[in-house]
């Protein structure tokens, strides 16, 4: 079975919630271990700092704010993440636009790819036996 996510911790950001339980079943099928989702700063905050973890899947917009209030919490704490949005990259918050950036909807495959290109040692594109 393909688990390009290998344990990896991904914490799922995201405000509506039919698309964060989707991706939890999908970071869970890709050998990840899903946190949330969580659908504010404020509870993400939280789970972070009871939890800890190893990536960030993070919604642009989110119900008490932008996800750049939570982007600046995560790079204090070096906690990589990958921006999800419906609006377009170049229309994001400054503080999500160098981070990388996977439209809505989402493809899987783009996603695991961002994921993958944050984790130390890997690079997008690598062949899973390669690694």
């Amino acid at each position: 079975m393909n688990q390009p996510l290998r344990g990896t911790s991904v914490l799922i950001v995201e405000d509506e919630v039919i698309i964060g339980l989707m991706l939890f079943n999908e970071i869970a099928g890709a050998g990840g271990k899903p946190m949330g989702p969580v659908t504010s700063v404020a509870d993400a905050v939280k789970e972070i700092e009871s939890q800890g973890v190893d990536v960030v899947i993070l919604d642009a917009k989110l119900v008490d704010g932008w996800g750049a209030d939570l982007a600046v919490f995560l790079e204090q704490r070096r906690i990589p993440f990958v921006v999800v949005s419906g609006y377009d990259k170049a229309n994001l918050p400054d503080g999500l636009k160098a981070a990388p950036f996977v439209a809505k909807p989402i493809s899987l495959p783009i996603l695991l790819d961002a994921i993958r290109s944050l984790m130390p040692g890997e690079a997008p594109g690598t062949p899973l036996e390669a690694r």
